[in-house]
């Protein structure tokens, strides 16, 4: 659809070229609407089965978990929020496991079907899912479309496979075979052989029975097959998606009269219709002077009255220049028991938009099959009659689910910004949302630690977990002291006090063996100078350690003030900067 010979888009109210308004307006499809058959052949085995087609606006991973005495299991759910053609919002769940659900992103088209309504009984994991996620609902199948290509994710809920069998004729039969044997007191044979006719008759009636429910089964998934590969086959462009809405752009600006964002080069705001730029000297007027003079005289009359839009480009990366940060210190960590750590403290605070977004789900289960004996011993008058042996076999089960992926942010320098982004963070930042990223990090030749200062999604509001490079610390000398400790002990335990008098001779003065001798007590628990010695070290040990590690914690404060006084600022004026984002997006 086109206008003026320009490109018309869904989002469009006005022409961007020449500012008129658009009486008719580009159209969007389901797939139900391209192809009013799909559901006709599945509806004779499901009435109430249904699709959903529209924008992904926005996706929130959590957890749900199944546990008994000998499960604890683990499974992985995206929570979505689709905008349909018409503008209404649908919310449910699809499994994140999935290959090709795990990639989803924010702005994707998709269709989601269910032959019939599904719920999630499992319980959901975390307190904070439970404020997000709304409902249940679970969509079994999802088809994601491109513009080049289309993809299908299909759940185990759905199968060809009946698992219904022939059991009832066994249970009839033998009911009838004991109401014969008992109640109409007949011998064993004749009541076996007037019970032979109702198994018979019961087993041909349930294996037609259930050679229909098989047939019917299969038929079922077959259609169901055949209407998703039509889903499959439909293209983002057959849709009408394709021209959903423009592509931010860095040289995008802010319309002089809405302040909405439009593209550089629109003569026209295709939201209100404005004029965006006025021409300085329009091709009358220049044929209208007579030299080159006269047209300066007019450009230069002109120029007052000029108005330029706004590069959203620069408002960007202004608000990110105010609050980002990244420098570095070097750092040296004092031990006790071993040589101080050398190496380098780096600190970053990075705002940004979300450019690019990778992830996937990934699932581990175990089983452990723990096998219990019992053993009951029989005896009878004092005589050992016999022991009776059972033997228990339990399986248990856990099953984990972890969200890895990395986040790319455009930054105010340009130059992007990747990192490894954790599970809560991953879950719920979608492309083109702001976050505020702190972290600090500590490099040394045996050590390297990361901290995540601060994280917060400005555009949602949510507020990450947090840790700080303060807490850094390292332990040596601990095995090296258990080993004294115990030397010592070992040492008071096989020496006798008398063999410790030639040493405190040798490196006692005569003044302390005086003195000594005034406490024969003493000298005879000689035997327990190691201990005494390994008690003395280890208090000197834990003051030394104590003025290290104050020294240590100052000189990680000095190195963290800065970034924690540019977080400080970013949280005080955390409002103002979601008003301006707000503005912008």
């Amino acid at each position: 659809m086109q206008h003026c010979q320009n490109t018309v888009y869904v989002t469009d109210l006005h022409c961007c070229d020449c500012g008129e308004a658009l009486e008719q307006k580009r159209q969007m499809h389901t797939v139900e609407e391209l192809s009013p058959d799909l559901l006709v052949d599945v509806k004779n085995y499901s009435p109430q089965a249904s699709t959903i087609t529209g924008v992904v606006k926005s996706m929130f991973y959590y957890k749900r978990r199944y546990k008994t005495n000998n499960d604890n299991m683990l499974y992985g759910y995206w929570w979505l929020e689709v905008e349909d053609k018409d503008g209404i919002i649908h919310e449910f769940s699809v499994d994140a496991e999935k290959d090709v659900i795990a990639n989803l992103q924010k702005g994707n088209v998709i269709t989601a079907f269910q032959e019939t309504p599904l719920t999630l009984n499992y319980r959901i994991a975390d307190g904070n899912a439970r404020r997000v996620v709304k409902n249940d609902r679970f969509m079994p199948v999802v088809i994601v479309h491109f513009a080049d290509q289309q993809y299908r994710s299909w759940d185990k809920t759905i199968s060809r496979n009946y698992t219904g069998g022939t059991i009832l004729w066994l249970v009839l039969s033998v009911i009838t075979f004991l109401i014969m044997l008992f109640a109409a007191k007949l011998e064993f044979l004749p009541a076996l052989l007037a019970s032979l006719p109702v198994a018979i008759g019961v087993f041909m009636a349930e294996h037609n029975y259930h050679k229909k429910a098989k047939a019917k089964q299969e038929a079922k998934y077959d259609a169901i097959l055949a209407a998703t590969d039509v889903m499959l086959s439909t293209t983002l462009n057959q849709l009408g998606y394709n021209m959903l809405a423009r592509t931010p752009s860095k040289s995008d600006v802010i319309c002089i009269s809405c302040q909405q964002r439009i593209s550089q080069d629109a003569a026209h705001c295709y939201c209100c219709g404005a004029k965006q730029h006025v021409e300085a000297i329009t091709e009358k007027e220049q044929s209208l002077a007579k030299d080159d003079e006269q047209a300066i005289s007019i450009q230069k009359a002109l120029e007052p009255t000029i108005t330029k839009p706004t590069s959203i480009a620069e408002l960007e990366h202004a608000i990110m220049d105010e609050y980002s940060l990244a420098y570095e210190n070097d750092y040296v960590h004092k031990n006790v028991w071993a040589r101080n750590e050398k190496g380098t403290i780096r600190h970053r605070a990075v705002l940004g938009k979300v450019l690019e977004k990778e992830q996937s789900a990934h699932a581990n289960e175990t089983r452990e099959t723990v096998t219990t004996t019992e053993t009951t011993t029989t005896y009878r008058g004092g005589t050992y009659v016999g022991s009776d042996v059972k033997e228990r076999v339990e399986v248990y089960r856990n099953r984990s689910t972890t969200l890895k992926g990395e986040i790319m942010l455009e930054t105010a320098s340009g130059e992007p910004y990747i990192f490894k982004a954790g599970e809560d963070l991953l879950g719920s930042v979608d492309i083109g949302d702001w976050v505020y990223y702190a972290y600090s990090s500590v490099d040394t030749k045996r050590y390297y630690k990361y901290y995540r200062e601060y994280a917060v999604n400005v555009s949602k509001d949510i507020t990450y977990d947090n840790s700080s490079v303060r807490s850094f610390g390292m332990v040596h000398g601990f095995n090296r002291m258990v080993l004294l400790g115990l030397t010592s002990i070992g040492l008071a335990w096989y020496f006798d006090a008398q063999d410790f008098y030639p040493l405190v001779n040798t490196l006692v003065p005569d003044v302390g063996i005086d003195l000594l001798n005034d406490y024969p007590q003493v000298v005879e628990h000689l035997d327990g100078l190691p201990v005494a010695v390994f008690i003395v070290l280890s208090v000197v040990t834990g003051v030394w350690g104590f003025i290290y590690s104050q020294i240590n914690g100052s000189r990680l404060k000095r190195s963290v003030k800065k970034l924690e006084s540019m977080i400080t600022k970013f949280s005080k004026q955390f409002g103002k900067v979601s008003e301006q984002i707000n503005k912008l997006n």
